[in-house]
């Protein structure tokens, strides 16, 4: 029996394009987000208020299932710079001030 016909596959291309370093986000913290510290930080927030904080000013009502510097320094932990949200608000909130998700805020 006749071997099948070999199947067309693209090779890489000459030139790759220029891909920024990737930025440690854990190096920065205080406490590693997989730290039992932490855990116990963000179980004790979301237990204190367990609704999005942006949620529930805009008058929606949608459990918070994370933790958010509010000032976006990952250093600072303090109770009050902490503030529960919902995933999709949490995303939103970090693309806005990241300028992307992960990447360095573009300047204007």
């Amino acid at each position: 029996m006749p071997a099948a016909p070999q199947k067309h596959r693209p090779s890489a291309p000459a030139t790759r394009r220029h891909t920024p370093p990737q930025v440690d986000r854990q190096a920065k913290r205080t406490l590693p987000t997989n730290s039992a510290a932490w855990r116990r930080l963000r179980a004790a927030i979301l237990a204190d208020e367990p609704l999005c904080r942006i949620c529930a000013s805009k008058g929606y009502t949608r459990g918070a299932n994370h933790v958010d510097h509010i000032n976006g320094d990952p250093s600072n932990n303090d109770m009050t710079n902490l503030q529960p949200l919902c995933a999709p608000c949490h995303s939103r909130k970090t693309a806005a001030e990241d300028g992307g998700f992960g990447n360095r805020k573009v300047k204007a």
